[in-house]
């Protein structure tokens, strides 16, 4: 059974901007600006993620290893999936996504 990814109740994420309910600023802050996901603020090549509609990958260095794919409600790494590292994502948007999965934020 796949695990699920949900949004904490103390995050907000309105598939533009997430970031924490309470004690958001810039820093803190993850934007999807055109396909990047990026820092609100010191985006680098390094800390963006870039989306194509079906696999999320790092801007830089990405390979099969570190790149997601998501279709059919799920997330699952391109190489290596497995039950344990599928993920339901149910309608999310991708930003809520990449807040779980890259991020790590919760």
């Amino acid at each position: 059974m796949a695990n699920t990814i949900e949004i904490p109740s103390n995050w907000v994420c309105n598939g533009v901007e997430l970031k924490p309910k309470s004690g958001a600023n810039s820093s803190n802050t993850w934007v999807m600006s055109g396909k990047e996901i990026k820092p609100k603020t010191n985006a680098l090549s390094s800390n963006t993620w870039v989306w194509d509609g079906k696999e999320l990958k790092p801007k830089q260095g990405a390979l099969s290893s570190n790149t997601w794919v998501i279709e059919n409600k799920k997330a699952k790494p391109k190489s290596g999936a497995t039950s344990a590292n599928t993920y339901d994502v149910g309608d999310l948007p991708i930003l809520a996504i990449v807040g779980k999965l890259v991020l790590k934020l919760w």
